[in-house]
């Protein structure tokens, strides 16, 4: 089997940086068949490395990130490639593609298997921000509000995991819509939603 590049991305707490961890891992006979190293190629073959970041459909590109000369010459099982780059996109389902060139010339490509990943940062700290309230909230009027609000924010975040999970894209993006804009509704959230 060649080489099945892996990596995993995940959001910084500010819903603005992204690091990208490499879990490639070395060869292993019917464990890790698709790992670094003999018989498959090496870190040090690596001659031009991305990862792309597409819509959930994979249609449109929105972002590259570039890899070439962050890799070790022994590649260890796991490491962070990426810590803490630019990322300015909204919670959503992307379509992550890793691919490792060898061979600029006469290129030979080897991609990950097609990978989703769902972000709600900015849902979950909607979220938060509006349990730091209610923890702070006197009145039992604003009490009963806020305890409304958190409810529903994580009903809303319950659902969209899970129609992810089920693969179900299309109920995951709209509900993640109106969860946003229920966001935006609750405009003292300070939640970076907009509209907060």
């Amino acid at each position: 089997m060649p080489l099945l590049p892996v990596i995993s991305l995940s959001i910084g707490n500010t819903c603005n940086k992204v690091t990208m961890t490499e879990s490639t891992d070395f060869y292993v006979v019917s464990t890790n068949e698709g790992g670094w190293g003999g018989p498959n190629i090496d870190t040090t073959d690596i001659d031009l490395s991305q990862v792309k970041i597409y819509d959930y459909l994979g249609t449109t590109l929105l972002a590259v990130y570039g890899l070439t000369g962050l890799y070790p010459s022994a590649a260890p099982s796991e490491f962070v490639i990426l810590d803490e780059q630019s990322w300015t996109f909204p919670d959503s389902i992307y379509q992550i593609r890793y691919e490792i060139t060898v061979n600029l010339e006469e290129p030979v490509i080897y991609r990950n298997e097609t990978t989703h990943q769902l972000f709600l940062c900015n849902l979950c700290n909607c979220k938060d921000a509006l349990v730091y309230k209610l923890i702070k909230a006197c009145d039992t009027e604003s009490i009963k509000e806020l305890k409304t609000q958190v409810d529903q924010m994580e009903i809303f975040i319950y659902a969209i995991q899970s129609a992810f999970s089920c693969g179900d894209f299309v109920t995951a993006t709209n509900m993640l819509t109106t969860a946003t804009n229920y966001c935006q509704t609750l405009s003292d959230c300070g939640c970076g939603c907009g509209g907060c």
